[in-house]
């Protein structure tokens, strides 16, 4: 059972009508000031623990960073993909990360400063975020997608909802961003189309490119199973499709292809070409006339 929080907490329906918020940041080596912090919403009890890969071992030292903890390993954001899981022990979990998952670049690790987590907080923490980030750019590394909800009574889930509300607000001050809702598309939004045969379009907005609903998705190609890559573009490409299906995120309308249901962001326009293709592809060059648009705004 959840231990009872020091600090009061903004429930879900105070958080969604919030229009401004404070974090307070926190730098354990200013040398270091890009690769090692500590973010905290000062209405909350949730601590999050940015670091890269060459600073893991300095949070082990800083206070609470062992306590119950949820985590997030992210790839280069280029081509984002994310690992989510859960550690009773906090960062001393993730060491292990090292040796078996290569992929990642830097992790954030959230805590309570009063480590009101427990066992059942971290399950529903694990599987709430994979169920969110299932319906955003990144790619799911996780082997198990976690699709049984954990059983919680009703005061629980009101609490931890309302906790993950608070994870993903920090996550987006770090720059992690959420499959945007209710886009508004300007009747002046200049659409880049996919060569033939392919079927979908982006456009640009705030820096990212968002693939359009109604686009169509493929799996990857089967011949890009024996890639000198040793198959990790498939791999890492049929788990994309898979669970832009499993967040119904999009629907099957043949064996191998799908179409969204609602527009997605990126990051690149590398990552929404290899989706629609099927193939590898330089984002660029495969959209038409966005390689131009790029020329053009740097002359």
């Amino acid at each position: 059972m959840l231990k009872k929080p020091s600090r009061n907490y903004i429930s879900k329906e105070e958080y969604l009508i919030q229009k401004d918020s404070t974090v307070l940041l926190y730098f354990p080596d200013s040398a270091n000031a890009s690769s090692l912090k500590v973010i905290q919403d000062p209405t909350s009890q949730i601590r999050g623990f940015y670091f890269t890969k060459s600073q893991m071992q300095k949070v082990e030292s800083l206070e609470y960073a062992n306590n119950y903890a949820v985590y997030f390993l992210f790839s280069d954001l280029e081509e984002p993909s994310v690992y989510i899981g859960q550690s009773v022990n906090g960062i001393t979990r993730i060491k292990s990360h090292l040796r078996e998952k290569e992929f990642w670049k830097f992790g954030i690790l959230f805590v309570t400063d009063n480590n009101s987590f427990d066992k059942l907080s971290i399950d529903y923490l694990e599987y709430q975020f994979i169920r969110e980030f299932a319906k955003t750019q990144f790619n799911l590394e996780n082997r198990d997608l976690r699709q049984v909800e954990p059983n919680l009574n009703v005061f629980n889930r009101s609490t931890l909802k309302a906790f993950a509300k608070h994870i993903e607000f920090l996550l987006e001050a770090l720059g992690i961003s959420f499959q945007p809702t209710g886009l508004k598309v300007s009747n002046h939004t200049e659409y880049f189309h996919a060569p033939v045969p392919y079927k979908a379009s982006i456009y640009l907005q705030d820096g990212k490119f968002i693939l359009q609903k109604g686009s169509i998705i493929k799996q990857p190609i089967p011949s890009s199973k024996s890639w000198s890559d040793g198959g990790r573009f498939y791999d890492r490409y049929m788990r994309h499709f898979q669970n832009f299906i499993d967040s119904e995120q999009a629907e099957i309308i043949r064996d191998n292809e799908a179409q969204l249901l609602h527009d997605v962001e990126f990051t690149s326009p590398s990552t929404p070409a290899d989706l629609c293709s099927g193939q590898s592809n330089n984002g660029w060059r495969f959209w038409i006339g966005l390689e131009e648009k790029r020329k053009n705004s740097i002359e």
